[in-house]
């Protein structure tokens, strides 16, 4: 049977591995991969949030939808001020990859023509936003997994990989 942080760290695994992705996609200029493999990973940790929170997760692409009407509507009493507001930052920075999610997996329509990603995401510009937010959620969240669940990286050595990986992102911005 799996528990609630066996599956959060499920997702956190898997993040990171979204991330290792980000970062090769940075070297080689592949935007487009960049700004799907970074919303990708952002929904993980948010998916692993609600795990941790005792909250079951349904196949979706707007966690953080669902972790901003937990969390507003006091669904699950969290305890201390400081964890709510570092949610809350979290889910601001998400919102960025929630609004942009289904552009960076298919395009968009425009002019009845598909556009695919890789004309969308062209530049380094054009994903910047995208990393400077990943960054942040990162260390939002190793903050969060830290002061909320004692989560380190003595227990989940996984973490240590995750600070090395956002501490390269800052090179890029």
């Amino acid at each position: 049977m799996r528990t609630n942080f066996s599956q959060a760290k499920s997702w956190i695994l898997s993040a990171i591995n979204d991330i290792k992705r980000v970062k090769y996609s940075l070297k080689r200029k592949d935007f487009a991969d960049v700004a799907f493999r970074s919303q990708f990973a952002v929904e993980k940790f948010n998916k692993a949030a609600l795990n941790l929170l005792g909250v079951k997760v349904e196949k979706t692409h707007t966690p953080a939808s669902i972790l901003k009407s937990i969390i507003l509507g006091e669904e699950i009493p969290i305890n201390k001020e400081s964890v709510k507001e570092i949610l809350l930052k979290i889910i601001n920075y998400s919102g960025l990859f929630e609004d942009e999610g289904v552009k960076t997996r298919y395009g968009i329509s425009k002019e009845e023509m598909l556009m695919i990603p890789e004309q969308i995401y062209t530049s380094f510009e054009d994903i910047k936003q995208f990393i400077l937010n990943l960054q942040k959620i990162v260390d939002l969240y190793l903050k969060f997994w830290n002061e909320t669940f004692n989560i380190n990286e003595i227990e989940f050595k996984e973490l240590k990989i995750l600070k090395k990986l956002n501490k390269k992102f800052k090179k890029w911005t």
